[in-house]
């Protein structure tokens, strides 16, 4: 059990296997019809290529640096960050049909397409580049007639479009994404035109772009101007307010008033701390001052009298006189003139001490009244700044609003004027970010059509197309190719193969190949063949055998013969020509004889109606004869079934050539006569249900159908399904058999 599970499992897994060489077998065996798909596919190819008209391709090359020249750092800032959108835009405006009508306009392209129409006039089958025009009148047929009016002549500005879009078809753009380069091709028929073209493409990209910007500054400058003439008009009023309200309220400049306020507080800020200091000082003496006058005290004590000179003066004369008056006492006594005398001189020194002290305490209290009086004014001052200071604050809030609105309006007025004065500047720049790296020559080869391309897709094309034909007329065949088809589709065994041999002059003809050379490999095929027919059944082989086929051309009498000779070889052997109705035995023998099976049939002859053939001792022909009105009539006669059983005791094997099975019904009728039944198979020509009609209709009556041959099979391409089939090295020799 398990060997036979190993065995089947081992049969699976090679059933499942791809054998590639049966592909490659597929594709040998249609080498030559796949060979005439690629000629036919080469023959389309060069074609097309003599139909072709040339096509010319001229190349420009320009740098286009995303940053404008004399732009502020804020727009290269923007431009840099917007570089992977530029070069995609670039692309889109070199294509655009504002470019395409520059380029018409430079190269005046409308002049010479009429130029062209009056040549074509003349010339019509002439062809040119502006070809395409020949279908615009059909584009505007309809809006003319919506019009009511019918133009045969296209405008101006309709040609202008229309080259403007044939332009934009044949025109590419690429540029790399690491680079500042951008490539220009434009395709033409006519190499100088396409260098035109391609030259002003590069010079109208280049214009548009300097146009673009200039309108751009124009129109910035034109805004700026109008926005300034806005703003001049709102600083002057805004100005003019300012004026009107330090006017009316007598202010000056904020920044200035309040300077000036600070340092007026300030000062008298200081001036109250020296008054009060001073007062301070005034109080003291003026206190001591009064506590002299309430004590009674002497003035003399006191520091400003002290201090003065005028009263150390007086001191230091009334010291001198009381000095004085003292000597004079002692001397002279009070009533002494010179006593008398000094002391009215020391009362009057006295006397002065007094009054300039009471002058310096008179003083002190002025003094002390006038510091009262300062510390008092300086005190209203700052009150009075301050009271003003804080009136003048209401104020200063609508003036510092009016100055900063003032301060505001002439910022933004001097930034307006100041990129207006820009945009004047830039307006006189002319230089462009667009540089022309290599402008376009004159092609000197054309780029279409590509012979070698074409020929080598129509060489692949021709060989993909082939293959798949080949593979599905393979796969969709319905003909016999092989031997192992035969047993698989029609159930019986195979007996043999019948190669196929060419028909040449000065060569053998399939008929007579086993006689002329039983070596042959034609002859070892039909050794083969009799070998499956006589081992079919080994205790009683068959004395009669019927050779018939699908139809006719299959080489069932080419069959026959041969193997009627083979079967010679062994013993007495008889050939029937059976097929009444286009005999041909006779005829490929060689064998002249009035008289047949037909004359013996019908009482016409009672003769020897047996012939012998030339190299075949033992075998013997009866043939055809007379061709009858009525083959079947004789073949299903009694007289017949008779004459071949007598056959039958003289003979070892009868070969009977019968018609093909589908026309007609005489190989059916005989199928009941004879022992075993032999059906001839063409290779690659017999339809495969046609041949399971034919066993169907044999089996219907009967008939002992020995096996199947599969005739004029070439050897070399039954190889191409397997290595095990008939290979050149054996069946050497090919032809046709009829």
């Amino acid at each position: 059990m398990q060997n036979d599970e190993l065995i089947k499992s081992s049969a699976q897994q090679e059933g499942d296997t791809i054998d590639l060489s049966q592909y490659v077998r597929i594709v040998k065996r249609r080498k030559w019809s796949i060979f005439l798909i690629i000629i036919a596919f080469l023959i389309f190819g060069v074609f097309y290529i003599s139909n072709s008209t040339p096509i010319y391709q001229a190349n420009a090359k320009i740098q286009a640096d995303p940053i404008q020249p004399n732009s502020s750092p804020q727009d290269q800032f923007v431009m840099n960050s917007m570089v992977f959108l530029f070069y995609e835009t670039q692309y889109e405006i070199i294509q655009s049909r504002k470019v395409a009508e520059s380029v018409v306009e430079k190269l005046k392209l409308i002049e010479k397409f009429k130029n062209e129409q009056e040549e074509l006039k003349a010339k019509p089958e002439e062809e040119n580049f502006f070809s395409f025009i020949k279908e615009i009148p059909k584009v505007f047929a309809n809006e003319e007639k919506d019009k009511g009016e019918t133009q045969k002549a296209l405008t101006d500005q309709q040609l202008k479009i229309f080259l403007a879009r044939n332009i934009q078809a044949n025109l590419s753009v690429t540029g790399g994404t690491q680079s500042q380069i951008i490539n220009i091709s434009y395709q033409d028929k006519d190499p100088v035109l396409a260098s035109e073209i391609t030259n002003a493409i590069s010079e109208a990209y280049i214009e548009f772009g300097l146009e673009s910007r200039l309108n751009q500054i124009k129109d910035t400058a034109k805004w700026l101007s109008e926005q300034l003439d806005e703003l001049r008009f709102t600083l002057q009023q805004s100005e003019d307010k300012l004026r009107e309200f330090r006017t009316s309220q007598n202010l000056i400049d904020t920044e200035q008033q309040q300077r000036i306020a600070n340092t007026q507080l300030q000062t008298l800020n200081t001036e109250l701390v020296r008054a009060q200091t001073q007062l301070s000082e005034a109080e003291d003496l003026y206190r001591q001052v009064m506590q002299i006058e309430n004590n009674g005290g002497d003035y003399r004590s006191l520091g400003p009298v002290l201090q003065s000179n005028t009263i150390r003066d007086l001191v230091r004369e009334e010291s001198q006189l009381t000095r004085k008056v003292q000597e004079l006492s002692e001397r002279y006594g009070e009533k002494h003139p010179k006593m008398i005398a000094a002391r009215s001189d020391l009362n009057s020194a006295i006397s002065n001490l007094d009054r300039e002290a009471a002058k310096i305490v008179e003083n002190i209290k002025k003094q002390y009244r006038s510091a009262q009086s300062q510390e008092k004014s300086i005190r209203d001052l700052i009150r009075k700044t301050t009271d003003g200071l804080q009136k003048y604050q209401g104020n200063s809030f609508e003036l510092t609003r009016l100055e900063r609105e003032v301060e505001n309006n002439r910022r933004v007025y001097e930034n307006f004027l100041g990129k207006l004065m820009e945009a004047d500047v830039s307006g006189d720049y002319d230089a462009s970010n667009i540089r022309v790296i290599d402008k376009a020559t004159v092609p000197d080869y054309p780029i279409k059509p590509r012979g070698l391309v074409i020929l080598a897709a129509c060489t692949i094309f021709g060989l993909f197309f082939g293959t798949i034909l080949a593979f599905v007329r393979e796969l969709m065949g319905n003909v016999f190719r092989t031997p192992d088809q035969l047993e698989q589709e029609l159930g019986l065994p195979s007996l043999g193969v019948t190669p196929l041999v060419k028909r040449k002059k000065g060569t053998v003809e399939p008929e007579k190949q086993y006689i002329a050379d039983q070596r042959s490999t034609f002859a070892e095929a039909i050794n083969t063949i009799r070998t499956g027919l006589i081992f079919s059944n080994i205790d009683n082989p068959p004395k009669s055998i019927l050779i018939t086929s699908t139809n006719g051309s299959e080489g069932k009498t080419t069959l026959a013969i041969n193997l009627a000779v083979a079967l010679s070889q062994m013993d007495k052997t008889l050939l029937i020509e059976m097929d009444l109705r286009k005999p041909a035995v006779g005829k490929d023998l060689e064998i002249k004889a009035d008289m047949g099976l037909s004359d013996l049939l019908s009482g016409k002859t009672d003769t020897n109606v047996f012939h012998q053939v030339e190299g075949a001792p033992n075998l013997s022909v009866i043939t055809c004869g007379t061709i009858p009105p009525n083959p079947m009539e004789l073949i299903s006669s009694k007289r017949f079934a008779n004459l071949l059983h007598s056959l039958r005791d003289r003979f070892t094997h009868i070969v009977i050539d019968s018609p093909p099975t589908l026309p007609v019904s005489d190989s059916c009728v005989l199928a009941k006569m004879v022992d075993a039944t032999i059906v001839a198979v063409k290779a690659e020509e017999t339809k495969i249900s046609m041949a399971k009609e034919t066993i169907t209709r044999l089996k219907k009556v009967n008939a002992t159908i020995t096996g199947v041959v599969l005739t004029q099979a070439s050897p070399q391409k039954m190889s191409y399904y397997g290595e095990h089939y008939y290979q050149d090295s054996y069946y050497g020799m090919e032809g046709k058999i009829s």
